[in-house]
This record gives structure tokens, C-alpha cells and sequence, in this order.
């Protein structure tokens, strides 16, 4: 079963001298089951490239869940808590193409999405 909890990196054969990949796990937990992470990528600014935002576009499923995470079914999601030993600084809804921005949302807000909606958001982390 696939877990947006960790983002597996390619396995390599071990040679001498190169050291073996990590995995590399950003957040605190488990996504509820009927939210799914379609991607995590840094983007740049072309005028400045000092400021490197995040952008998050998540995905909610029709709320089928099963097996273990039936009791996480969320209207909600807490972006502030999701990552792991970084404190959120920006929280911007963004259009998909990520070309139109909406106005910054409090860092503690919650994200809501409707059953088979697909947002995207620019995240700054320090």
C-alpha cells in the first residue's frame, strides 16, 4: 500500500567510495487516508533567487477508508504541524499552473478540500 508518509529515493548497487542513499521523511505522520500528496517540489524565484518557497498540491479522495486508518477521516488538514522540525512562514493558495495567488492564510489555519479536489498551496518553511 502506498504511504504519503515517505518519499523513497531510487535504489542504487553499492560501489566503493559512493555512499548508499537515504529516505528522506519530512512529515510528522501519516496523511489522513482520504488526503494524498500529488507532489512537494521547491520552486525559485526568477527575479530572486535568494527566496525558495515551497509548493504542496494535495489531492482528496472520496472518503472510502479502510484498514488500519478507517478512524482518520479529516474535513480538514493542519498544515502548521505536518513537517517535521520546520516552523511554517508562508501559507498562499495558488492556482495549479502556479501562475494566479490568492491572499496568505494564518500559518495555524487548517486546509479544507471537497471529496476529489485537487489544490495547491505556496509554503515557506524556516
Amino acid at each position: 500500500m502506498f504511504h504519503s508518509l515517505v518519499l523513497a529515493l531510487p535504489v542504487l548497487p553499492k560501489k566503493l567510495g559512493i555512499p548508499p542513499l537515504h529516505t528522506f521523511a519530512p512529515l510528522t505522520g501519516a496523511l489522513p487516508c482520504d488526503f494524498h500528496m500529488l507532489n512537494l517540489r521547491s520552486v525559485q524565484h526568477q527575479v530572486t533567487r535568494s527566496e525558495e518557497v515551497i509548493v504542496l498540491v494535495l489531492h482528496r479522495r472520496i472518503q472510502h477508508c479502510s484498514g488500519s486508518h478507517s478512524g482518520k477521516i479529516l474535513l480538514c488538514l493542519g498544515v502548521s504541524s505536518l513537517f517535521r522540525n520546520l516552523d511554517l512562514q508562508l501559507l498562499q493558495p495558488v492556482s495549479l499552473s502556479l501562475m494566479y495567488s490568492s491572499p496568505p492564510l494564518a500559518n495555524d489555519s487548517s486546509i479544507s478540500l471537497e471529496p476529489m479536489e485537487i489544490s495547491a498551496f505556496r509554503l515557506k518553511l524556516g
